[in-house]
């Protein structure tokens, strides 16, 4: 799945990293949480049957539908 781009995110020395270069990471960061919370609830909107059991997970469900999960427009 998506563990390796995870991974890569997560593991970057920031601390060298100039204000367009830190900038640009958190973009990328915020890209791949977009995309897996898109993937999230995909996942639970197309399991009604288990998130009717769990108060928890109808709560998450919809949290997630209010949140904007479009990428931005890419610069021109």
């Amino acid at each position: 799945m998506d563990e390796s781009v995870t991974a890569q995110l997560i593991n970057v020395d920031v601390s060298g990293m100039s204000g367009p270069e830190l900038l640009a990471h958190l973009d990328a960061v915020e890209q791949h949480m977009r995309k897996l919370r898109r993937t999230e609830l995909a996942l639970l909107e197309g399991s009604p049957e288990i998130v009717a059991q769990r108060p928890e997970l109808q709560a998450h469900l919809a949290h997630l539908r209010t949140l904007n999960l479009e990428d931005p427009p890419s610069p021109a």
